[in-house]
């Protein structure tokens, strides 16, 4: 399907030509009950909020020629409301009790919350389960994970869609020049080969200056990679199925285990003795200095230090004519955390689409937008312009324009992304480190590991009024004791602190759910 690039430039002459109503064009759509809403040239309406991050969304130079060709493509007029991201979720809670000034997608940002589910219960969003069987109508949509999708499920209706995020983004990584210097040469595969690497770059010298400067692994307090490094042990993701009940991963052996082996790098001086005081935000720059060799995180975190070592020329250690690289290896004994597989979601509002034939103006108008042709417009902008084909047929970037001047800013909050996270056809031209990246996501994602419980918690009561303080009551006690704070005793309490809290309620409510779930 190469023709793509050309195809959106015959889009764009198409789009020029057309006698197309745009902008606010919505603005004159019927709304009268039983009618689908449609513009004033008859094709169908949507209105849609969404966060804009630079307040110059679909407002820079291009953009008229954009919004021409997208409407164009997906037959569809739009009006976008844009609010500002940082008062976004403000927004979007007085937007859920404004009824009469509701859009009929409503873009929400991260997890489902109490407030949403709440309205989801009282009838205020439609039941999209049903629409998305129908696979020709939406070839793109159909094909949505059923796993992912049950964290957008309240009551047994699918009342969210999903903005997708790759479910294979965590891993393990190293810099390929220290693991040389000390004698490495096959990438870790077991958490005793991790080991083995994290105490040679400590006290192996892996720069070969000669001073005691480095330590095996990157940590700040963002504590994410202990979460990953806990899963090499086969205690699940935040909670596990065992017997046939969900149990938080806490009260399982190997937790305990993982915890033991985590102590061990501290206080063997693999990590550095401050982690959990270190600013998050930081986190990367260990790597980035030489301080640290090895990274735990997302696979573009660790691509994004390859590149930082590219961009300021630093050398290999072990060949200073080579520039120091990322070896990018994904699971450890062959597992690894998987992310919820979304970032935000889109509700379809009974409020803003009043009819079936609504909720389908809606769905279309999604679905087209997954289209590789919408996926390089939103992504990559305009060719000629952003972007140009090579011989190859690949798309190769002209320049590095500011996200707040792109021509195509903010398109891609309509984008679900499903199937497809990016454009099949045409690829992007990818760097070294990019292709690293890619290769490691199709190696973690069908290891991943979930969180089985992670359709429930949205519509968990008990959840919504005590997870958040429990959370931190087992985050808080598995830092102090990897840091000595806290010995096997007062771990125990702090989890008997947890159950008292509400955990016991919680663990009881989640698994009468997962034994009524039928589709498990």
């Amino acid at each position: 399907m190469r023709k793509t690039g050309k195809k959106v430039m015959a889009l764009a002459a198409a789009a020029l030509m057309a006698a197309a109503v745009t902008g606010c064009a919505g603005k004159e759509a019927s709304s009268k009950e039983g009618q689908s809403q449609q513009a004033a040239d008859g094709k169908p309406s949507v209105s849609i909020m969404v966060p804009t991050f630079t307040g110059t969304s679909l407002a820079n130079e291009g953009s008229d020629k954009v919004i021409q060709m997208y409407e164009e493509y997906t037959g569809t007029h739009v009006d976008w409301r844009w609010e500002q991201d940082g008062t976004y979720d403000e927004k979007f809670g007085i937007t859920l009790m404004d009824r009469d000034n509701m859009p009929m997608i409503l873009g929400a940002k991260k997890d489902m919350t109490a407030n949403v589910v709440d309205a989801a219960r009282k009838g205020a969003f439609w039941d999209l389960a049903p629409f998305l069987e129908d696979k020709e109508a939406y070839p793109n949509l159909s094909q949505y994970n059923k796993e992912v999708a049950k964290a957008m499920t309240v009551d047994g209706k699918m009342v969210g869609l999903y903005k997708a995020r790759e479910i294979g983004r965590y891993g393990f990584a190293y810099r390929e020049d220290w693991a040389e210097a000390v004698g490495i040469t096959e990438p870790p595969k077991t958490i005793e080969d991790v080991y083995n690497m994290l105490y040679k770059f400590t006290y192996e010298d892996p720069d070969g200056n000669g001073k005691d400067d480095t330590f095996g692994l990157e940590m700040t307090k963002y504590t994410g990679p202990l979460d990953i490094i806990q899963t090499w042990f086969g205690c699940g993701n935040e909670w596990v199925e065992q017997d046939g009940k969900l149990v938080p991963v806490h009260q399982t052996e190997e937790f305990k285990e993982a915890l033991k082996w985590m102590r061990r790098i501290y206080e063997e001086g693999l990590i550095r003795k401050d982690w959990a005081a270190v600013d998050s935000g930081t986190f990367g720059e260990a790597c980035k200095k030489g301080e640290a060799g090895a990274f735990i995180d997302v696979m573009d975190g660790a691509k994004r230090i390859w590149q930082y070592y590219e961009s300021n020329d630093v050398k290999s250690v072990v060949d200073p004519s080579k520039t120091a690289s990322m070896k990018l290896v994904g699971p450890i004994n062959d597992k690894t955390l998987a992310t919820s597989g979304y970032n935000g979601y889109f509700l379809i509002t009974k409020a803003g689409a009043k009819t079936e034939e609504d909720v389908k103006a809606c769905l279309h108008f999604l679905d087209k937008m997954c289209d590789d042709e919408m996926l390089v417009l939103a992504d990559y902008g305009l060719e000629g312009m952003n972007y140009e084909l090579t011989a190859e047929g690949k798309i190769r970037k002209l320049s590095d324009i500011p996200l707040e001047q792109a021509a195509s800013n903010g398109l891609n909050q309509a984008i679900p992304y499903i199937p497809n996270i990016i454009a099949a056809s045409p690829e992007l031209e990818q760097d070294e480190p990019t292709a690293a990246q890619y290769a490691a996501y199709e190696i973690c994602r069908p290891i991943a590991v979930t969180n089985p419980a992670l359709g429930y918690l949205a519509s968990s009561e008990v959840n919504a009024e005590v997870g958040t303080d429990i959370e931190q009551i087992i985050d808080d006690a598995r830092t102090q004791y990897i840091c000595g704070q806290l010995d096997d005793a007062g771990f125990e309490k702090a989890a008997k602190t947890w159950l008292d809290r509400g955990g016991d309620r919680l663990i009881e409510e989640l698994n009468q759910m997962y034994q009524a779930d039928q589709t498990k």
